[in-house]
């Protein structure tokens, strides 16, 4: 990380703390903190020959997108709730949620690949909230970022975990779920199935009680202090 790199990291993790919303300020400390990991990622896939370096090496040959221009929402929104699909629009419409678009900017990752990547882990963000029955309050999400570091050892999941568990759990006062949830949530992450290359797109009609069981993900349980 370069010098300027680090006061940006800084100084947005300030602001961050300040108001946890603002997400633009998130992603530059995701985009500076984790290039390394997703271009590693990227670099894998194209030499790997393991089974999920294959997963890898297609998501980035179709580079796939979840937005309006290619899935059909309203077919979603007419899916049960038991259904992925269904959970996951569901999700989106309680709270207000827009579908991520954004491209991830080439400021601080040049890696095509990589950048992608990224991109792709933030448009799945809400499916995971929907896999793990969370929702969208800053102790949840400090949740999600404990399963997603158990899942990619992400930087920035470790700082949401750090910081948004001090705010969030700490000065909330919410004790159980410090001492039980952020744990459970990483240790969640770690046995489930690695679920960035997963083609969520190809499962929206199945049950997600059996998405969940296929990718071995664990809803959120009461010993989770939720």
């Amino acid at each position: 990380m370069r010098a300027h790199e680090f006061v940006e990291v800084a100084r947005s993790i300030v602001r961050v703390l300040g108001d946890s919303e603002r997400t633009d300020d998130i992603h530059r400390v995701a985009d500076i903190t984790g290039r390394e990991l997703f271009t590693r990622l990227a670099e894998r896939a194209e030499r790997g020959a393991t089974a999920l370096d294959a997963e890898y090496r297609a998501l980035l040959r179709d580079r796939p997108e979840i937005d309006a221009e290619h899935v059909d929402f309203a077919a979603l929104r007419r899916l049960p709730e038991g259904t992925l699909g269904g959970a996951y629009v569901a999700h989106l419409d309680r709270y207000g949620l827009d579908v991520y678009v954004t491209a991830t900017s080439d400021e601080f990752v040049k890696d095509a690949g990589a950048r992608y990547l990224i991109h792709r882990f933030r448009q799945t963000h809400d499916v995971w909230h929907a896999l793990l029955g969370l929702g969208v309050q800053g102790h949840e999400e400090v949740l999600v970022h404990a399963f997603s570091f158990g899942q990619l050892r992400l930087p920035v999941s470790a700082l949401i975990m750090g910081f948004g568990g001090l705010k969030h759990f700490v000065l909330e006062r919410r004790w159980r779920a410090l001492r039980r949830g952020i744990y459970a949530a990483y240790a969640s992450g770690r046995r489930a199935a690695p679920l960035l290359p997963v083609r969520w797109e190809r499962r929206w009609d199945e049950p997600i009680a059996a998405t969940r069981a296929r990718y071995r993900v664990e809803p959120v349980a009461r010993s989770w202090g939720i």
